[in-house]
């Protein structure tokens, strides 16, 4: 599943705004996570980050100008306290996750890959195929030319290869917005 990584899909980050503008997104990755971890299985995340890393994080949407205190409180909180954290897009999916999951969350590994892939190699590769679900989280690099919530990077779309997502069928929901401050428009997609 591809998820749009705008930290307004998290519950209450939208302050301000009346109705909240994310609602039927945030419904439809909530649905396809549900499905995604139905019989126990605890889903790869995979994001952009600055650099290779793999292992459990924990969210912080700090890089995007968020502190901490203005994060929802899922049961896995107290657990992902020692963790490193995760890249804004990672932390995006991995809160989404913790709605669906809850302190399972905290078990749930993440792999961040550069935006040019360079890195990869065959031990990513097989991690990525080795895994029950991805959850990916969209969003170009930071100051890239497309950097906007469904945009894969170049490392995003590497690791995708290496996990075979070639041969997947996606069905994508668009999800159209009106407010001038967001894009025109969402994308969920589920990759089977």
């Amino acid at each position: 599943m591809i998820l749009p990584a705008t930290p307004l899909l998290v519950p209450g980050l939208a302050p301000g705004l009346r109705a909240d503008p994310l609602m039927a997104v945030r419904g439809a990755v909530r649905a396809a996570l549900a499905k995604l971890v139905a019989g126990g299985r605890l889903p790869l995340v995979l994001a952009h980050g600055p650099a290779l890393r793999h292992g459990r994080m924990r969210p912080s949407l700090a890089g995007a100008g968020i502190g901490g205190r203005w994060l929802p409180d899922p049961p896995a909180a107290a657990s992902w306290a020692d963790g490193a954290p995760a890249g804004t897009g990672a932390s995006v999916a991995l809160l989404a996750l913790a709605d669906v999951l809850g302190d399972r969350a905290t078990d749930v590994e993440t792999l961040e890959v550069p935006a040019d892939g360079w890195s990869l190699d065959d031990g990513v590769a097989g991690l990525l195929r080795g895994a029950t679900g991805l959850v990916v989280a969209g969003g170009g690099a930071p100051g890239g030319l497309d950097d906007g919530p469904e945009a894969l990077t170049d490392g995003i779309r590497a690791a995708l290869r290496a996990a075979g997502a070639d041969a997947w069928h996606a069905q994508v929901q668009v999800f159209e917005q009106s407010h001038g401050h967001l894009p025109p428009a969402y994308r969920v997609t589920t990759l089977a």
